[in-house]
């Protein structure tokens, strides 16, 4: 008769010992993890509108088509529809330069 051999594992009169692996959820995303990394960018984003809050706004977007015509008219320029914001701005920029003599 033979031998069987059995490994620690499996000893007599024993019933195998299964190694548990960690749970894998199903749609493939830690919702553990995603909670601590939302809270985490919450965090950040508080801070960071913090800063922002100390820091005062500048306006330093181009003037508006509406603003430019407003100035044109203001200065006597004439322009039409057809007349580009760059080009209006120029104007203005060399009415106002003649007007004060640079």
């Amino acid at each position: 008769m033979q031998d069987i051999i059995l490994t620690p594992r499996y000893a007599k009169n024993k019933k195998p010992v299964k190694v548990r692996k960690p749970s894998k959820p199903i749609d493939g995303i830690n919702h553990r993890l995603l909670a601590e990394q939302a809270a985490a960018a919450e965090a950040q984003a508080q801070s960071q509108a913090q800063e922002l809050v100390d820091i005062e706004p500048v306006d330093e977007s181009a003037p508006t088509r509406e603003e430019l015509e407003a100035k044109a008219t203001e200065l006597g320029i004439r322009f039409d529809g057809r007349t580009k914001d760059k080009k209006l701005g120029q104007l203005i920029q060399d009415r106002l330069s003649e007007n004060t003599g640079e």
